[in-house]
């Protein structure tokens, strides 16, 4: 079927937006025609069975295609008028030929039957064309703009940027925006596939139809209805289609030139048994018409762009963007994934790891971390706001400093109660000729924590060590990408220590420190020349040339910036990296189905056509099976895709989420941070410290059995996890 894409998928408006397509009278009432029709055929079979009435039976015959074929008709003129040549052009000339031969009986059943499996097609679709159409309207039109003190319903397309707008309890956002005042749990699942809610305050950032479930919010708009998340999820889903899989493009051509060879082909086996071997005319004109409607390539040409756009919308509606059908054939090449590490496996939120006290002057670990909060509060620096943030959870009152300076890149200097203190890296106190004992980060390299050192005009103080936290979902997500057999490595700018504990601990592959953006394309490009396909997985600018270079971009859309969603093939709207599975998983499922579509329709278009020129064909049954059957077999193996189940149960991060700040002796007022295992804190249970991948209610990962024992060190006492 030429330009069968837009023939046969007109439901789906492929190349046309989502502009849905107006309903015919037929269309409306399809089973008043149909129904009447079917009535006529079979009495113009009877007839002819039972009565020599051949032309009372022709005539009700034709009737009964006047009915049945008035869709086929009218899309057969407007192909004609397009200079297109269609199934619907096929199906007609072989109906209209057959009474020619006194076969009218079987051109109105192949009509019949043609005409129901549209129908049927249309219906099959319909989820394709509702999934989309809710993508579509997911957010609502109207907005709750405030004015002073009042609200006013406006259409939320004249709502600009920096305005307040108000969301009731129960109603959906209809712009995305910042939390000014209130607080609630919102349901985000429509954009970014989480199930549960999420507790949203103050300077949180709220998506368009996410559903507010708790209490009434202000929230100032950030961006304008035609550039909300949700629009460019449905905006992107339009363009998708843009970026056909070679496979689709394969097809496109093949169909062009393939139905003029069939209708060429069908003249001969007309022509040539009468002509050439004086044979039968009849009969091989019948056999020519049959092969005609056999080997339309409806089903072939069906069987790439339905499953691509059903996994386009499935996966949307799982949270996960895609910018192209391409980038669904280029998954099942994929062999090897490459992760950033800060704000991708881990959530980029810094926190001090330990304390380790060096001086002579019996400050404790409290006083190393006052000094350093007390400088660090006047710098911008994330490991400086770490300090500081744990300095205040430990409620440590902090000093005044006079005579603050920065040196860039290296640490900061400042003065308290006339003593001059320095924080910073090791290079920054090796410059300042400050002695450092040669075995004074073997704590931290065992660690893999990053070693920020504390020192005054004399000697080194103390070192604070700061780790990121690891993303509940990373180890999910590393095993369950080694279960299928994909190799997985890590490349970061971070420290090469750090880069160590974090490959170690989930158990990657092969991990690489201390890289440079340019020296990350350099592996990019060595992983290429190894493996057939290679994705990358970053979220940060740095990461944007590493995708762009990449066989398959990532973005972790929750934290990525502007460049990096721009660059990524594929981005996952939620900080779920469980979700690249699921990507993967749905890629490999669409894929299969694709090749399971087209060697069908290959093999059975081949059967069908040898048995024709055999005679061992009708046109019904060429008809109801050889074209429209599997045409139909193909939409619904397709639409299977839809079918698709998570594999992962639902993380409940209430348990794994500790709001305890650290841990108190009461008797010798000792306080000491809560230690970590498997890159994030430990929890207290039952007077014991465990590791949280203990309480990790999942099949799919092997809990952990560290604990501790909550006792102080120094006078034996019960510790209390506050």
């Amino acid at each position: 079927m030429v330009s069968h894409i837009t023939q046969c998928t007109k439901t789906l408006c492929l190349d046309e937006g989502f502009e849905v397509e107006k309903e015919s009278l037929f269309e409306k009432k399809f089973w008043y025609f149909i129904i009447p029709s079917l009535i006529l055929l079979g009495l113009s079979i009877t007839l002819e069975l039972l009565t020599d009435s051949v032309l009372l039976s022709q005539v009700l015959a034709a009737a009964s295609i006047l009915l049945s074929g008035y869709g086929i008709l009218k899309e057969a003129i407007e192909d004609v008028l397009s200079k297109k040549i269609t199934a619907n052009i096929l199906m007609l000339v072989a109906g209209i030929a057959s009474f020619f031969i006194l076969h009218g009986q079987e051109g109105a059943m192949a009509i019949l039957l043609y005409a129901i499996a549209e129908y049927l097609e249309e219906l099959t679709t319909e989820k394709s064309k509702n999934a989309i159409k809710e993508l579509l309207e997911l957010a609502p039109d109207d907005a709750l703009l405030k004015i002073e003190d009042s609200y006013e319903k406006v259409p939320t397309e004249t709502v600009k940027i920096g305005e307040i707008i108000g969301i009731k309890p129960g109603m959906k956002a209809p712009l995305d925006g910042i939390i000014v005042k209130g607080k609630s749990y919102f349901d985000e699942s429509a954009i970014t596939g989480e199930s549960l809610p999420i507790f949203k305050e103050e300077n949180d950032e709220i998506f368009a139809a996410s559903i507010n479930n708790d209490s009434f919010v202000d929230i100032e708009v950030i961006r304008e209805s035609s550039n909300t998340v949700v629009a460019k999820i449905a905006e992107s889903i339009k363009l998708a289609q843009q970026n056909k899989s070679d496979s689709e493009r394969f097809i496109e051509k093949f169909a062009k030139y393939y139905t003029p060879i069939i209708l060429i082909s069908a003249l001969l086996v007309m022509i040539i048994p009468t002509v050439v071997f004086s044979l039968d005319f009849n009969v091989w004109f019948y056999r020519g018409l049959i092969l005609l409607v056999v080997s339309c390539p409806c089903a072939l040409t069906l069987s790439t762009p339905l499953a691509n756009i059903a996994a386009l919308t499935k996966l949307a509606k799982e949270g996960i963007l895609v910018k192209g059908n391409k980038f669904i054939e280029i998954a099942k090449n994929i062999e090897l994934i490459a992760f950033d590490k800060t704000g991708t496996l881990t959530e980029g939120n810094l926190k001090v790891f330990n304390i380790i006290n060096y001086s002579s002057n019996n400050n404790n670990k409290q006083e190393i971390l006052k000094i350093a909060a007390s400088l660090e509060i006047l710098s911008e620096h994330p490991i400086g706001k770490a300090i500081v943030y744990q300095a205040k959870q430990m409620q440590l009152p902090l000093y005044n400093v006079e005579d603050f300076r920065i040196t860039k890149g290296k640490g900061i200097k400042g003065v308290i109660q006339g003593e001059v203190y320095y924080v910073g890296s090791k290079n920054y106190l090796e410059e300042l000729k400050i002695d450092l004992p040669d075995d004074i980060f073997e704590e931290t390299e065992l660690s893999g924590t990053i070693p920020i050192l504390l020192g005054n005009n004399k000697t080194i103080m103390g070192i604070i060590t700061i780790r990121d936290v690891l993303r509940v979902s990373a180890p999910l997500l590393v095993d369950g990408l080694k279960k299928r057999g994909y190799k997985s490595v890590l490349i970061s700018g971070d420290n090469q220590l750090v880069c160590n504990t974090i490959g170690e601990c989930l158990d990657i592959d092969s991990y690489y420190g201390e890289l440079l953006p340019d020296q990350k394309l350099e592996e990019i490009e060595n992983f290429k020349k190894k493996f057939n396909g290679v994705a990358m997985v970053g979220d940060g600018i740095n990461d944007a040339p590493a995708l762009a270079l990449s066989d398959l971009g990532i973005a972790i859309g929750a934290s990525a910036t502007d460049l990096t969603l721009e660059t990524a093939d594929v981005i996952i709207m939620s900080d779920d990296l469980k979700k690249i599975i699921t990507f993967f998983d749905i890629t490999k499922r669409t894929n299969r189905i694709i090749r399971q579509n087209i060697w069908t329709s290959i093999i059975v278009k081949v059967a069908f056509a040898i048995l024709t020129v055999l005679g061992f064909m009708t046109l019904w049954l060429a008809v109801g099976i050889a074209d429209m059957g599997v045409s139909l077999l193909v939409l619904i193996n397709g639409m299977t895709i839809f079918r698709y189940k998570i594999k992962f149960k639902e993380l409940s991060l209430e348990n794994l989420e500790s709001n305890a700040k650290l841990i108190l002796c009461q008797s010798c007022e000792t306080k000491k941070i809560i230690p970590q295992h498997h890159g994030r804190d430990m929890i207290e249970k039952d007077g014991k410290l465990i590791c949280w991948r203990k309480l990790l209610s999942s099949e799919d990962l092997e809990p952990c059995q560290e604990e501790l024992p909550l006792f102080c060190p120094k006078c034996n006492n019960e510790l209390h996890v506050i």
